[in-house]
């Protein structure tokens, strides 16, 4: 199980907007730049979906009503 602050920390760096603070002379390799842009790009699509299912739901309620 994950730690509840690690946690907050987590979701609070992946809601920001994924911007690569990388110094040109220590760059890290492509394959950990490459799992960096993915974890915020899961976390986006994750976000959008969320947010998708919520309309869907409100949608569905507003049909059934009439």
């Amino acid at each position: 199980m994950i730690d509840p602050a690690r946690r907050a920390k987590l979701l609070r760096e992946l809601e920001h907007e994924f911007v690569p603070d990388y110094d040109a002379q220590n760059m890290p390799a492509a394959d950990k730049r490459t799992a960096y842009a993915l974890e915020h790009i899961a976390f986006r699509v994750c976000r959008i979906e969320e947010s998708l299912a919520k309309i869907a739901a409100a949608i569905e309620t507003l049909v059934t009503k009439s």
